[in-house]
């Protein structure tokens, strides 16, 4: 009987798969006081002379002043402080980047920041290292390679992170997300080199982020945990992962959102967050994703907003595809503490209703339309969501009027 299975016993009994990858190559220390020996940490990866990138509102509160003598006290350069970074990165501005890397002599970059500053220092460096636009390198694993396109993958500069967010998990994936403003869509581009030399988590790096930035990004890592986990890509590996970030989730998101002071809370939704990410490394994701993308894209809602929005309602569709779709609910609901008994609807109903209450519980909208997404969106929302990648791996495959549908109950 599925009510009778301890976590992981249903994913278990799915045999051993076929086939599967898992890629995580950042080395990443988490600890207090860590800032301080940025530049130590990043020597060990061939940083001589650092394009610190961030934003205004980071570099305002004084922490980059930290991490630059950090870095200068590790015996590195600081050739200079690219700070334009916008809350949805833009292609123009990745190419911005790359550029004052080139004019400062640079020869590393260190991104300080969330997601968009992480994902900007990333895609800079593709340009900065092979050049181009951002367009020309658009998808998964189309950097250049030895052997015609068929060996290894040619390096990047090296790459440091320091988080400040608990969400995004960028400082350990090895994918960027910008956005063409013009065209408004967001691209995304993926592969191997990628990934951060080094990602440097410290919780004193998170201590003036807002509460409802805490609980947006917080609510960004929970999603990527719980999508990994039922995804169709799904491996044994990733799982631990997911498991393991949703059990520090539990515990420590209202902490970290009541009490903006609680660095222990702080430091695990650091590494909650990073540990979400990994699935996202081997393609496991789902369609909360594929419809936030096209609603920050078009509405520019935030990413993690979102996904709050939206994660509550896809759990209740996929959970309708099927008994091992709604057993792997029930192993995520039995970590976050949800009655798991009962049918599958019901599995799922609880989860979905475990899900919103806590939304509530953090402050953040629970209807799109509260973000400015409007009904008349709908058709192209659609669009962008059918066009979505993480479309392809989610476990129960969406039709056009299942995206309707999902978006008018989440408006």
């Amino acid at each position: 009987m599925a009510t009778e299975e301890s976590a992981l016993d249903a994913r278990q009994m799915a045999g051993f798969k076929d086939f599967y990858q898992f890629i995580c190559t950042t080395r990443v220390i988490a600890g207090r006081g860590l800032i301080e020996g940025a530049g130590f940490e990043f020597s060990k990866e061939g940083a001589k002379r650092i394009l610190v990138v961030t934003d205004e509102v980071i570099r305002g509160t004084g922490l980059i002043d930290r991490v630059e003598a950090g870095v200068t006290d590790g015996g590195l350069e600081v050739a200079g402080v690219f700070d334009d970074v916008p809350q949805d990165s833009a292609t123009d501005v990745v190419a911005r980047c790359a550029e004052a890397a080139r004019e400062q002599d640079a020869d590393s970059f260190l991104a300080v920041g969330g997601g968009s500053v992480m994902d900007t220092a990333k895609a800079a460096n593709v340009l900065f290292t092979h050049g181009g636009e951002i367009r020309d390198w658009e998808g998964f694993y189309g950097l250049p390679r030895e052997d015609d396109g068929l060996g290894r993958p040619l390096p990047l500069a090296p790459l440091a992170a320091i988080p400040t967010t608990a969400g995004t998990g960028s400082e350990v994936s090895f994918a960027a997300v910008v956005k063409d403003h013009e065209e408004h869509l967001k691209m995304e581009v993926a592969d191997f080199p990628m990934f951060p030399a080094v990602a440097i988590l410290d919780p004193e790096a998170t201590r003036t982020l807002p509460a409802a930035i805490a609980a947006s990004t917080g609510m960004d890592a929970m999603t990527h945990a719980i999508e990994g986990y039922v995804s169709s890509e799904w491996n044994p590996h990733a799982d631990a992962c997911a498991l393991q970030a949703l059990r520090l989730i539990s515990r420590n998101l209202r902490r970290a959102v009541e009490d903006t002071s609680d660095d222990e809370a702080r430091g695990n939704m650091l590494i909650a967050a990073s540990l979400a990410i990994v699935p996202t490394g081997s393609g496991a994701i789902g369609i909360t994703h594929s419809m936030s993308h096209p609603c920050g894209g078009h509405y520019g809602v935030a990413h993690g907003v979102a996904n709050a929005i939206n994660l509550p309602h896809v759990i209740r569709f996929n959970v309708a595809g099927g008994a091992d779709i709604a057993d792997r609910y029930r192993d995520v609901g039995e970590v976050l503490g949800v009655e798991t008994g009962g049918s599958d609807d019901a599995v799922g109903e609880a989860l979905a209703a475990h899900v919103t209450d806590l939304i509530g519980a953090l402050g953040l909208p629970s209807r799109l339309s509260e973000v400015g997404v409007p009904e008349e969106g709908i058709p192209r929302l659609v669009e962008g969501a059918m066009g979505d990648g993480c479309t392809i791996v989610n476990p129960r495959e969406p039709s056009e009027e299942d995206f309707a549908e999902l978006y008018r109950a989440a408006l």
